[in-house]
């Protein structure tokens, strides 16, 4: 026996787990005892122990039984906040009461089926709620995750987890748009949102299957996954990078478009045109822009209120001078009934052909209709508005963090500007 104990100081924790159990069993002597003492080590944090090789590991019961489970660190005060996952699920275990071959039978697509239920009751927002009914995550999960159905949620381990999400980064092949020969142009495979939403839909069904006592924890949500996942999507954030930044058209290159856009020739060019301009003015996103109807300005206070937004919470936005010439000029050209408040603006939804069109047609390097927004908080930015005044007007909530890091793209000719001010010489 002390040649098993000896040979589990050497290997790690697995084999001395069999080998002591068995001596708490079968009445250790004072020798056995000495021996085990010397691997475990006591904190002052209950359930928390710290091995002979320096890692931590927490002692739970649940069931009658006692289950040692390796934190995977060496620091104490990563243990402390990964050892309260396993204590909260042998709580949920005692208090489920749920037996083993009463969870056999719950399986995966039995989650599935309360997940769709939930989310066919969940109250959605007016900004998106046709891409959550339809489940994309799920559906993305279920197609490349084959026999995932018929898998007893007890049976998914973390590492199946992080395999999985793996592969399917991989193994994606690049977007193809409805009829287009060829793939996207900067389309490697999986985005981020995509790979997100296939994860949260694993998580989503496991959470379920733990609130109804039939998991005592969620293998998608505990530290290691979490670790691979912050790993994967760093280097998928790379590689976007890699592909090419943010593309934005100069203020005299947005104006040729502008004027390339009016002139298309097509019925819809004006349209198309105040579409464009509206969103780089205001720095609505698009499907924000689209909801906004006459009642909706006030010509007085100079303002929009834009009522639908990504978060769900309106919004006003003040107006810029040419975005009150735009809408003087609009008002002027509709007829009365156009002009009513519950009318919309604008009278197109999407203007992207007309963008890559006229890019062409200019020779300007193509950029999307979201770089509009990009637009207006660069040049707000570049104007002198501070950086929580602008965050305010394009409805982020982290008091201008996230504009400072994506949105602040100062162009050549700022930089030429700004570095002329620039001086050594004595006041």
């Amino acid at each position: 026996m002390f040649k098993h104990l000896q040979q589990a100081r050497e290997t790690g924790f697995d084999v001395y787990t069999v080998h002591f159990y068995g001596l708490r069993r079968n009445n250790p002597s004072p020798e056995m005892k000495s021996e085990q003492q010397s691997v475990w080590a006591p904190t002052k944090v209950q359930f928390l122990y710290k091995h002979l090789n320096g890692r931590y590991y927490v002692r739970t019961y649940a069931g009658g039984k006692e289950k040692w489970t390796g934190l995977k660190t060496n620091l104490l005060s990563v243990a402390k906040n990964r050892m309260r996952e396993h204590l909260d699920a042998a709580d949920r275990m005692k208090n489920s009461g749920s037996v083993a071959g009463t969870v056999e039978k719950f399986r995966f697509a039995d989650g599935v089926a309360l997940y769709r239920r939930d989310l066919a009751a969940a109250p959605l927002r007016p900004c998106a709620p046709k891409r959550k009914n339809t489940g994309s995550g799920l559906k993305l999960l279920l197609r490349t995750w084959k026999g995932i159905e018929d898998l007893s949620v007890r049976k998914i381990t973390s590492r199946m987890v992080e395999e999985w999400l793996g592969r399917l980064k991989a193994e994606s092949k690049p977007h193809i748009p409805k009829g287009a020969r060829r793939p996207a142009r900067h389309s490697v495979g999986a985005s981020l949102t995509t790979l997100k939403r296939a994860l949260d839909a694993v998580r989503q069904v496991l959470d379920l299957a733990v609130a109804n006592g039939q998991l005592p924890a969620n293998a998608a949500r505990n530290a290691t996954v979490q670790s691979f996942t912050r790993k994967l999507f760093k280097a998928a954030r790379r590689e976007k990078a890699e592909r090419g930044g943010l593309v934005l058209p100069s203020r005299a290159e947005f104006l040729r478009i502008v004027a390339a856009v009016r002139k298309a020739g097509v019925n819809t060019c004006i349209a198309a045109s105040e579409f464009i301009e509206f969103i780089a003015y205001s720095g609505a996103r698009r499907n924000e822009a689209i909801h906004v109807c006459w009642g909706d300005v006030d010509f007085e206070g100079e303002r929009i209120h834009l009522r639908v937004t990504k978060n769900g919470e309106p919004r006003w936005v003040p107006m810029v001078r040419e975005m009150k010439r735009l809408l003087l000029e609009m008002r002027e050209r509709r007829t009365a009934e156009q002009r009513a408040a519950e009318t919309g603006i604008l009278q197109i939804k999407e203007a992207q052909g007309f963008i890559t069109s006229a890019c062409k047609k200019e020779g300007v390097k193509r950029f999307t209709t979201h770089a509009l927004r990009h637009l207006f908080g660069t040049t707000c930015l570049e104007a002198g508005v501070d950086a929580r005044t602008t965050a305010a007007w394009m409805g982020h909530k982290d008091n201008g963090a996230l504009l400072l890091k994506i949105y602040s793209h100062v162009r050549t000719e700022h930089e030429a500007a700004m570095i002329k001010k620039v001086s050594f010489e004595s006041a």
